[in-house]
């Protein structure tokens, strides 16, 4: 009972080359996707223009009171925007689109809820005798609760 359990021995060594070789493909893997979106992130931004202007607009509104309430948190967040430029340009692409989609279900709604008449079925109910027509049922059975033996009754 004292040796259970599971130990590897010997292969430290295989373990850790293992790690360091999916830990280089998992950077190849992401420098790639980051030149691919360093390469697309002038479209992006144009497409995100086109798109909504207005986010675009909200973020640098967002930067700029960034720097009015904080000086310091303002210029960290512009130079980060600057090294993550083609990751920014994805995201801001991303909710241009999100934001498109929002306000198509918002004014597909509004014109829904300010049509004149609502749509609706009209149902009809079935006059009772003929909902049983159909239905041979046997009769109700109460069953009967027996009282269990109270000692504590007979005492008053």
């Amino acid at each position: 009972m004292a040796n259970q359990g599971f130990s590897i021995r010997g292969n430290g060594i295989l373990g850790f080359i293992f790690l360091v070789l999916v830990l280089i493909g998992m950077f190849f893997i992401a420098k790639g996707i980051f030149t691919l979106l360093l390469w697309a992130s002038p479209f992006l931004i144009i497409g995100a223009l086109i798109i909504n202007y207005k986010t675009i607009l909200n973020y640098l509104k967002f930067i700029l009171s960034l720097l009015q309430r904080n000086v310091l948190s303002g210029i960290v967040a512009i130079i980060f925007s600057v090294i993550g430029f083609p990751i920014l340009a994805g995201v801001l692409f991303g909710k241009a689109l999100f934001d498109r989609k929002i306000r198509r279900l918002q004014q597909a709604h509004a014109h829904q809820e300010s049509s004149e008449y609502v749509d609706y079925e009209e149902v009809i109910k079935p006059e009772r005798s003929q909902r049983n027509d159909g239905l041979d049922l046997p009769p109700l059975e109460k069953p009967q609760v027996e009282k269990k033996d109270n000692r504590y009754e007979k005492l008053f």
